[in-house]
């Protein structure tokens, strides 16, 4: 398996036996929210639909995975979601022969915009490929399901990372990032158990097999940057871990104080604890 961060593009490839392009976080219809508050934009949905499309065009994925948060709106569907989603995929199916989304914690109602073709995934989650190396797909809001803790490598987004750095004239610019590092699997075995009000005695690795019948690995994790650059995000090295979002990273099941850091033309920044002093 090889994994390519497609640089200065906050996209990822999966290269195996299929090219599998990913991103996470495009939050079509923001603009819809903003023109409520006053900030006037033009329609972005051409424009992010265009980003991705050169990304097909250029490393011609057999299949394209989305990692939730495709609407905005929050819990209705905006006029412009209903216009927009369905010309969107559409064309991107004109392009690619499969596409995968992973509903994130803004997508209520998105199977009805998602036209015939387009394979939608709950939000806890699927795996990507359960033989040799697997790969775990989710959004991050949400609980897993047990068996994605088996996988060689976890890809999440939802919390939109950042890093906010300090020039020496004290201004404060934040950037675009992504966050990987190492999970330790006693400690997602025993999150985990927590969340079904399993106490377990002993070896928690050796409960959650009992419990689930699977053996939880030391996964990799990669947390995605959003694809839209017009949200704002989390600052990594800025928020204490309980104002993470998603259960994995909020109840410390994932310790991202290790985590590396780096920016989308993929300069590496030094890991979460280092860049801490410099917000």
């Amino acid at each position: 398996m090889r994994i390519r961060l497609l640089s200065p593009s906050p996209a990822l490839l999966l290269e195996d036996a299929e090219r599998i392009l990913m991103a996470s976080d495009l939050h079509i219809g923001l603009e819809y929210e903003l023109s409520k508050m006053g900030i006037s934009l033009p329609n972005q949905a051409d424009r992010i639909l265009g980003q991705l499309l050169s990304l097909v065009e250029e490393h011609r994925p057999t299949r394209v995975v989305l990692l939730g948060d495709i609407k905005h709106a929050v819990p209705l569907t905006s006029f412009q979601e209903r216009r927009e989603i369905p010309k969107f995929f559409s064309r991107l199916l004109e392009e690619v022969e499969a596409v995968d989304v992973v509903r994130g914690n803004h997508d209520a109602n998105l199977q009805q915009l998602l036209p015939e073709g387009v394979a939608i995934h709950p939000s806890k989650g699927f795996l990507l490929h359960e033989d040799g190396f697997k790969v775990a797909a989710l959004h991050g809001h949400a609980w897993p399901y047990p068996r994605l803790l088996t996988a060689d490598l976890l890809l999440t987004g939802h919390n939109h990372p950042t890093v906010l750095l300090r020039t020496p004239s004290g201004i404060r610019v934040s950037q675009r990032v992504w966050v990987k590092g190492p999970c330790d699997g006693s400690r997602l075995a025993e999150a985990y158990l927590n969340q079904v009000g399993v106490k377990p005695q002993g070896d928690v690795r050796e409960a959650f097999e009992e419990r689930f019948g699977l053996e939880i690995g030391e996964p990799q994790m990669i947390i995605f940057p959003a694809f839209n650059d017009l949200l704002g995000g989390l600052p990594i090295n800025a928020e204490s871990p309980k104002s993470l979002l998603g259960p994995l990273l909020r109840t410390g099941a994932v310790d991202v104080e290790g985590f590396e850091v780096y920016l989308l033309d993929g300069t590496y920044l030094g890991r979460v604890s280092f860049l801490r002093d410099l917000a």
